[in-house]
């Protein structure tokens, strides 16, 4: 069994001819989100518009900070208020 990776922060898209590929921080690879720019084949493929792949893509490659952020907010949440908070004032 292969051991866990880690997926470190930023992630980055790399435009390939085909497809973005979106990497972590180390180059390992995330994700690939095909397109395809034949008007033609969109219908009958799968793939999605170049346009609409780069899209995706970016929103793949934002996660780190979606995840990082509502950790965050998780975390905010989670601590106890102080006692004067409590008695109001």
């Amino acid at each position: 069994m292969t051991e866990p990776h880690d997926f470190p922060p930023p992630w980055r898209v790399v435009e390939l001819e085909a497809a973005y590929r979106v990497e972590d921080a180390i180059g390992f690879t995330v994700a690939y989100i095909c397109f395809t720019e034949d008007p033609e084949q969109l219908g009958f493929t799968g793939r999605l518009s170049k346009d609409e792949a780069w899209y995706v893509a970016l929103q793949v490659a934002r996660a780190p900070d979606i995840h990082i952020a509502s950790m965050t907010l998780e975390q905010e949440q989670i601590k106890p208020r102080s006692t004067a908070a409590r008695k109001g004032r």
